[in-house]
């Protein structure tokens, strides 16, 4: 099992009808996320691992191509812009 990622302590993440805001409360960085990413935002606000944030993309977006793909990617960019506590983002060898 790897380990549960989640928002770091100065991240907000608000869901709106349309998608949702992240905020950093500590630097005042802003990002709309909508779409599959906006998925990843919500399971992300409740923690879960790298795997039981797939199965439940996969759940909710059925036949989606690249969900795997996108969202290594999505973490990897969070974790960067300093939003993810946890495993760091980025693929299996990072969050397991």
């Amino acid at each position: 099992m790897g380990d549960v990622l989640g928002f770091s302590s100065s991240s907000v993440f608000r869901e709106e009808p349309e998608g949702g805001i992240l905020f950093d409360v500590d630097t005042g960085r802003l990002r709309l996320v909508e779409g599959v990413a906006w998925g990843i935002c919500a399971i992300l606000d409740r923690g879960a691992t790298r795997e039981a944030l797939l199965r439940e993309l996969t759940a909710r977006y059925p036949g989606q191509e690249s969900l795997e793909e996108d969202l290594d990617s999505f973490l990897s960019e969070l974790a960067s812009e300093g939003f993810l506590s946890g495993g760091g983002g980025g693929g299996p060898s990072a969050c397991s």
